[in-house]
């Protein structure tokens, strides 16, 4: 049962970071795992990130001879080998958890000749290179970011895109404007708008944005993402 309450400061959670890593680290390194028992959803959330994004990747290989991804909270690479293995030529991916990246070649079979890094880190630790990623997908895992560590990553990703390339983002967000915390995995969920202030204030804009479809009613509204350097980088 989930323990969900209202924060207004992941600060007052002084052990956020390390109890994720915790919950994460007891989680089964397996589809049905990533996917928190929901892997029955698996297919209807890659069908609908590949219909979104998929005009934005066409366009950038019209520019570049080889694209370049980065799977942040790639997990064992559920979307690693479903989704960005066939969009993309080289992947990294980015996992605080160690035991999941140990078992990413087992599950992803002939599709983990596309990985090019595996990078085991928090988000709050990852420093991307500059100019390296075409794209830099977050899917379910920026809600393990407190505000500003969230920013301060975003602000990385933005200088480690090459040129028209962008950020791909997918979360849960709360019906009500509050944030949630959740003390099980801990983790938080933010409203839309909360999102939105957020990406402002990281110095990005939302080129496109869509609500996951075909999604139980009861689960929280799940948003997508398209977001660029609002000033482009030179």
């Amino acid at each position: 049962m989930y323990k969900i309450k209202e924060v207004k400061d992941i600060a007052d959670h002084p052990t956020f970071y390390e109890d994720a890593l915790n919950y994460w680290q007891k989680v089964d390194p397996s589809v049905e795992g990533m996917m928190g028992g929901l892997d029955k959803l698996s297919s209807i959330d890659l069908t609908s990130s590949m219909q979104f994004v998929f005009s934005y990747v066409q366009a950038l290989k019209k520019n570049t001879k080889e694209t370049h991804v980065a799977d942040c909270g790639s997990g064992i690479g559920r979307i690693t080998k479903c989704l960005l293995s066939g969009l993309f030529d080289k992947i990294d991916m980015v996992e605080q958890c160690g035991t999941f990246l140990e078992k990413a070649d087992d599950y992803l079979g002939g599709e983990k000749a596309k990985v090019d890094r595996k990078i085991c880190l928090g988000l709050q630790d990852f420093y991307p290179e500059q100019n390296r990623y075409d794209v830099i997908w977050c899917q379910w895992v920026l809600c393990y970011q407190a505000d500003n560590d969230l920013i301060s990553f975003l602000k990385r990703c933005a200088e480690a895109l090459k040129p028209g390339g962008f950020i791909f983002v997918k979360e849960n967000t709360t019906s009500k404007k509050v944030t949630e915390f959740d003390a099980v995995d801990s983790s938080v969920c933010r409203h839309e708008t909360v999102f939105r202030k957020i990406f402002d204030e990281a110095g990005l804009e939302v080129v496109d944005s869509c609500k996951q479809p075909n999604f139980p009613e009861e689960l929280f509204p799940v948003y997508m993402y398209i977001l660029r350097p609002r000033v482009a980088l030179q």
